[in-house]
């Protein structure tokens, strides 16, 4: 798609900024300001062909297209920040899912942040929508989990569903999105791809290679488990390898993807070796299937490298390639431990190199090879 074509919005929230699950807790709302921050300074939400949209939070018949009433209710009841016993049945004022006040609230912008990049792509005001604070993809029909409250990517896909649209979620956060999965598993309408870290080494512990779709989902879920160190031109190779050719075999109505910068090597949880040139290079792959897309931010917990990924994916899905000299810093700030390419948004890459560059090509591709004999026959490809 060529940029005299290109329509394209960037979904933020300046409430977002008063929301702390818990002092010191990991996942941090002031992503999406230093996101949105970031590109502006860039001059990367100035173009005249790129909206920037304020979300309001989705009402609660929308949350119920996936999420059980009871829930609902019990997270409406924490939104004071009182934690009472009953809540722990939901897995809410836990560590990873602490009870905070404006919690009902704050779940619910994030929905809406993600739902209306959906509906600005149906209504077709634009061809690519980007929600940083998108992207909860742990939560369950009945419990939060993951630091995720509200599942907005099942809600939405949920939605089209309801439209007769046939969805394709690409996940590229270093965690397997359970929740996303388990609500898809046994639907044909919906391809979910996954490619993660290794459920052998990180939460949530799934997103095993072999758990492919049940019944008329068989082969409609996908699953590419990363090893430690894995770099980003193992990583590349394997999603031009599946990705592509799955996508374009199961025709969708519009492409749903996941960019957490968790898969960074400086991220502070997760173990991959990825700089944000593999994010890059995986946004303009999907860009290129010039189908409707929407971007939610998912995980990160580097918030200056984070910040600096997601405005460089931001970029190359505007056909975008920002240069500045002052690129490492912004308000003073350095933007992350990784080495910045002078003038560029991009990391220096990280290579795994000698015995363990062999040993991780081997395990991936030998899930490259699973998935082209269980999966690819599915839909037709050999």
């Amino acid at each position: 798609m060529r940029r005299q074509e290109l329509r394209s919005v960037f979904i933020h929230s300046p409430e977002f900024e008063k929301y702390e699950l818990a002092p010191h807790h990991p996942f941090r709302p002031v992503r999406s300001k230093a996101t949105y921050d970031l590109c502006a300074k860039l001059n990367l939400l100035s173009h005249d062909w790129i909206q920037v949209v304020n979300p309001k939070p989705l009402g609660v018949e929308f949350l119920l297209l996936f999420h059980d009433h009871k829930y609902i209710e019990y997270l409406q009841a924490a939104d004071k920040g009182k934690f009472f016993d009953k809540l722990i049945e939901f897995n809410l004022g836990t560590g990873e899912c602490p009870v905070f006040r404006g919690l009902y609230d704050y779940a619910a912008l994030c929905a809406g942040a993600a739902f209306e990049g959906v509906r600005s792509l149906i209504k077709d005001r634009c061809d690519i929508a980007f929600s940083p604070m998108g992207g909860h993809h742990h939560a369950g029909k009945r419990h939060a989990e993951g630091f995720c409250y509200i599942n907005d990517v099942a809600v939405i896909i949920t939605y089209l569903l309801h439209r007769g649209m046939r969805v394709a979620y690409v996940d590229l956060d270093a965690h397997h999105g359970n929740g996303v999965q388990d609500a898809f598993y046994e639907n044909d309408r919906v391809l979910t791809i996954s490619l993660h870290e290794t459920g052998e080494t990180l939460y949530p512990w799934g997103g095993h290679r072999t758990e492919t779709g049940e019944g008329p989902g068989q082969g409609y879920n996908v699953n590419i488990p990363l090893p430690p160190a894995t770099d980003d031109e193992i990583y590349m190779a394997a999603f031009r390898e599946i990705v592509p050719p799955l996508v374009e075999a199961f025709r969708p109505d519009l492409i749903i993807s996941v960019a957490g910068a968790d898969v960074l090597a400086v991220d502070p949880l997760t173990h991959l070796s990825l700089t944000n040139n593999a994010m890059a290079d995986a946004a303009a792959v999907l860009r290129g299937f010039s189908k409707k897309l929407l971007v939610l931010g998912g995980g990160g917990y580097d918030i200056d490298a984070l910040a600096r990924a997601w405005a460089l994916v931001w970029a190359v899905l505007n056909n975008i390639e920002p240069k500045d000299e002052y690129l490492g810093t912004v308000g003073g700030v350095f933007l992350g431990e990784t080495d910045v390419e002078s003038g560029s948004l991009r990391d220096a890459h990280v290579y795994t190199t000698g015995p363990d560059k062999k040993r991780i090509n081997k395990q991936v591709n030998d899930t490259i090879d699973y998935i082209k004999r269980i999966v690819f026959p599915v839909h037709g490809l050999r």
